[in-house]
């Protein structure tokens, strides 16, 4: 369940940003697919030729995606799926996303000033305590990974996040992340017929999650978590 401080916090402006990520990472993963659709024989005969090369070349630049925003290592998973199958790639792809995790929240903590100047968009996220429930923090983490592209929030946590230890960050992302590896991963072999069906189911439960994120963001919800923060602080 979604708590009140993360739905009272969010809203479509801080958002929109992470939805227009999220197309274009859709439409790297659709080049993707072209391509080991259209030079799967060549593609399978080099990696493994050079399998070794090729995971540690997988798994670094799945963490030098999360290292760097604009960057992406997505139209290498259905090549990645060739060689390896959904399941080892599924793993690989979450290893490089917790390792660049890990490496964004470092860099967030120790050169704040630095990233700010070169990404002053994150500024934005300057108020993320607000997103994360004080009693659920972990809770309040693997929904925000959920939410948030993996690197925006992992420098932002770092940047802004005092109360945010590197433990958390690894966990929430390991979980967080999950679903979204194994997706995916499993995506290039289905049937046409079943990657439109999960396309279709995904699509539902993030409008789903959407909705239910931005409920409270309206005056009802306001009002009720203030009623709610009242009781909380009678209470206490």
């Amino acid at each position: 369940m979604t708590s009140p401080w993360l739905r009272r916090a969010l809203d479509w402006a801080r958002l929109g940003p992470a939805l227009r990520s999220g197309l274009w990472v859709l439409a790297l993963f659709a080049a993707g697919l072209w391509v080991a659709q259209h030079y799967a024989r060549p593609i399978e005969q080099a990696l493994h030729a050079h399998a070794a090369a090729g995971v540690a070349v997988f798994v670094a630049t799945s963490a030098l995606a999360v290292v760097l925003p604009l960057a992406s290592n997505l139209p290498l998973v259905p090549i990645a799926v060739l060689a390896w199958g959904p399941g080892w790639t599924a793993m690989w792809l979450l290893l490089g996303w917790i390792a660049g995790s890990m490496i964004a929240f470092t860099l967030g903590r120790y050169a704040r000033g630095s990233i700010l100047r070169r990404f002053p968009s994150v500024q934005r996220h300057a108020d993320i305590d607000r997103l994360i429930h004080p009693r659920w923090r972990l809770a309040s983490l693997i929904s925000l990974r959920m939410t948030f592209p993996v690197d925006v929030l992992s420098y932002a946590l770092g940047l802004f996040s005092r109360s945010t230890s590197l433990a958390e960050t690894t966990l929430s992302t390991a979980v967080g992340a999950a679903p979204f590896a194994f997706v995916f991963a499993w995506f290039p072999t289905m049937s046409g017929a079943m990657q439109w069906a999960v396309l279709a189911a995904s699509t539902a439960v993030f409008i789903v999650h959407l909705w239910w994120v931005l409920r409270g963001t309206g005056p009802r919800g306001r009002g009720g978590e203030r009623g709610g923060e009242r009781g909380v602080e009678g209470r206490a």
